[in-house]
């Protein structure tokens, strides 16, 4: 209920934080002394400094050149697959966003750090005669993630420069990272010649117990496939190493080792939903390609190259 229209800007952190501690239900009272925002409920009483509007940053206004919709948690389905992947590393800023592309029907985003490659797809309705690609800033992935759950169709516009999501009331505009990697998903195209199907849940759990031993700069543990069995050993530290056996592998090939960052594979692990998982391999030292079999995504892996400590 407005008694008396008019706007301010006042520190979103701190009034959150006043928000989040009264309780559920009360009323809240917001009175503006032109210097102050003072927030009354109950026997509750606080003044925030605020700052005047017109220092308030606008939102962008942009021409779009491509403009899509789709249901919003399939989109924040297809960025929760490889928002993982995004790196962190800013000397390199075409590899800190996901590149969003769009295909005529269809919706592919992808993500990579020096390690990992991820990638997914969806199906669109409709048909788009413009393919483009864009590449959106970390921060930006997670925080739609965050804020568009559940509201229902959402309109993406974008001029290659700013992007912009609207659904209902919500608009979140963001700019891009006008750098991108245009063969991303090259790799993805290699023949591999050792294939392994394993049950992903399972394979979670024991990576996750031998990590527990693991060096704290490599966090190597090497999986040597051999007929139907797979052993998962950790790399020898000062604290000592360990081993665990999974039976009823399928594997086709010759027997390989070969060695990964025991976070870097958990991360995939437990962003698919996939009851098993393939890996495909070709050398201990060449990137592995990592298939959920529900085919909701694709990722390459890179192995550490180093010798298992004996």
């Amino acid at each position: 209920e407005v008694t008396e229209p008019g706007a301010t800007t006042a520190p979103a952190k701190k009034l959150t934080d006043i928000v989040k501690e009264l309780p559920d239900g009360k009323e809240i009272d917001f009175v503006f002394d032109g210097s102050r925002l003072h927030v009354k409920s109950g026997r509750s009483s606080f003044q925030l400094a605020t700052m005047d509007q017109e220092m308030f940053p606008k939102s962008p206004v942009i021409n779009p050149e491509y403009t899509f919709n789709m249901d919003s948690d399939l989109l924040i389905t297809l960025l929760k697959r490889i928002a993982f992947c995004i790196s962190n590393d800013t000397s390199k800023v075409e590899y800190n966003g996901a590149h969003m592309s769009l295909f005529a029907d269809r919706i592919e985003i992808s993500s990579a750090d020096y390690q990992r490659i991820a990638t997914t797809q969806a199906e669109l309705a409709g048909s788009f005669t413009d393919e483009f690609i864009v590449n959106i800033p970390k921060k930006t992935v997670l925080d739609f993630i965050k804020i568009f759950d559940g509201v229902g169709n959402v309109t993406v516009e974008t001029d290659k420069r700013q992007i912009v999501f609207k659904a209902d009331n919500i608009t979140m505009s963001s700019k891009l990272i006008e750098k991108y990697i245009k063969s991303l998903t090259r790799l993805f195209q290699i023949e591999y010649n050792l294939r392994a199907s394993i049950n992903r849940s399972m394979l979670a759990e024991v990576v996750r117990r031998i990590s527990a031993i693991t060096s704290e700069i490599t966090h190597g543990v090497q999986l040597s496939f051999n007929g139907n069995q797979l052993t998962v050993t950790s790399l020898e530290t000062e604290h000592g190493k360990g081993n665990e056996i999974i039976d009823n592998v399928q594997f086709e090939g010759e027997q390989i080792d070969i060695i990964f960052n025991a976070r870097h594979l958990l991360e995939i692990l437990t962003n698919t939903n996939a009851e098993n998982i393939t890996f495909a391999m070709n050398t201990k030292t060449q990137p592995a390609l990592i298939l959920p079999d529900n085919n909701e995504a694709k990722y390459l892996l890179v192995p550490i190259s180093i010798e298992k400590l004996v």
